[in-house]
């Protein structure tokens, strides 16, 4: 049960900015709205609210910050039906071809892990699909999902992977499983559910007591477009903000949590977040995340590179030249088919960017050239010369 992952446009257009650091369009509010009442921190006054492209309206509380639809759904089950994971193109729900964008999207997920758990380990996947990412781990790990999709926990278990079960909030399930995971990602997930508060506590339970969180939501940005959160997606529940998610994790004692927007080229932002309750492993997750968003991975170590790399080439979309000249080290390791079209992409953006640039240029000389040369005329003795000889006829 995941959101669809991002896929910018090619050409990876610049992203328009919210000018007032509240989503585009806000809808007037009373300060209170009858029966609001927040799942984070219990407040009834709504900040603002946002209507949704579907004419479903966003509200934020006041006191937390975290964003929900108005009316939540009794039942999400129907949002997971059998075409999710290969939805038609104009479809505002699921995903169009799932395995080309979990590839890309989650390898930063999957180093991650690999880094923390190098010799292997429990690892729970909430919100798992098909089991991509755990079917991609390399080593000695005990495998585990939740997955909604009746039709990819299926394919999910005959891969080996052990499905507890379709929702992480299903009674018994999480106490069932309590401190068995060195690591569970919840990757796009977090947003469906119908009690984020709850799912993040369950998720919490089932941690060993080293073990490390990993999840990736939409964020609502301050400072760059929302638009796609609230144009498509249309199954989620949850529009997290950073203080939300902070006001949310700051209500479990003893937990370490930290995190970053990540600002994904040509299109909406997703917070990453990174949680445990052992402070020596909280400042592992500390540097990792520092050296996975670094601007240069030049001074990283080959590891910490693939990390850098798979998070702000693949994941960000944002090849440098510093970047580009490190990346052997990603692929020697981790290439695949579905890689290499997705920085083919990538690729084939930056070369139409290169000629339009190279034409524009071109335009731009012309116009210089042409204003140039009209100054030249104004300035021209020949221009001087024939307006004296003009006076000294008009004189005569």
């Amino acid at each position: 049960m995941k959101s669809p992952a991002p896929q910018p446009s090619v050409d990876r257009a610049p992203v328009p900015t919210a000018t007032d650091g509240r989503p585009e369009t806000i809808s007037a509010l009373p300060p209170s709205s009858a029966g609001f009442r927040c799942t984070i921190c219990g407040g009834s006054a709504i900040d603002h609210g946002t209507l949704r492209d579907d004419g479903v309206r966003v509200l934020f509380c006041a006191g937390c910050g975290m964003g929900v639809v108005e009316q939540r759904p009794a039942d999400t089950a129907h949002f997971y039906t059998d075409d999710y994971y290969h939805r038609a193109e104009d479809s505002a729900h699921g995903y169009a071809d799932y395995e080309f964008t979990a590839e890309h999207g989650l390898l930063w997920t999957r180093v991650l892990i690999e880094r923390l758990l190098p010799t292997g380990g429990a690892v729970l996947d909430i919100g798992c699909a098909t089991g991509f990412l755990l079917r991609r781990l390399g080593g000695a790990y005990r495998r585990a999902g939740i997955e909604a999709n009746p039709a990819a926990a299926r394919v999910a278990a005959a891969a080996g992977i052990d499905i507890l079960g379709g929702d992480v909030l299903a009674p018994g399930l999480a106490t069932a499983h309590a401190g068995a995971y060195d690591a569970i990602a919840s990757i796009a997930t977090y947003e469906h559910v119908l009690d984020i508060r709850a799912a993040i506590a369950a998720s919490l339970e089932m941690l060993a007591p080293s073990g490390v969180l990993i999840l990736e939501v939409p964020v609502i940005s301050e400072s760059r477009s929302n638009a796609d959160w609230y144009g498509s997606s249309f199954e989620h529940i949850f529009y997290p903000t950073e203080r939300g998610l902070r006001s949310l994790f700051a209500l479990f004692p003893g937990v370490h949590f930290t995190g970053t927007e990540t600002a994904i080229a040509g299109y909406s932002s997703t917070y990453i977040g990174l949680a445990t309750r052992d402070p020596d492993r909280f400042a592992e997750l500390q540097r990792l995340l520092a050296a996975m968003t670094a601007d240069d991975p030049a001074p990283l170590t080959e590891d910490d590179a693939r990390l850098n790399l798979a998070y702000t080439v693949l994941h960000e979309f944002r090849p440098t030249p510093a970047r580009i000249i490190r990346l052997p080290l990603l692929l020697e390791r981790y290439f695949s088919p579905n890689l290499g079209k997705r920085l083919m992409q990538l690729w084939y953006g930056d070369a139409v960017q290169a000629v339009d640039a190279a034409a524009a240029g071109v335009r731009i000389a012309a116009a210089e050239a042409r204003a140039a040369t009209a100054e030249r005329w104004a300035a021209a003795p020949l221009t001087t010369i024939s307006i004296d000889r003009l006076r000294r006829r008009i004189g005569r």
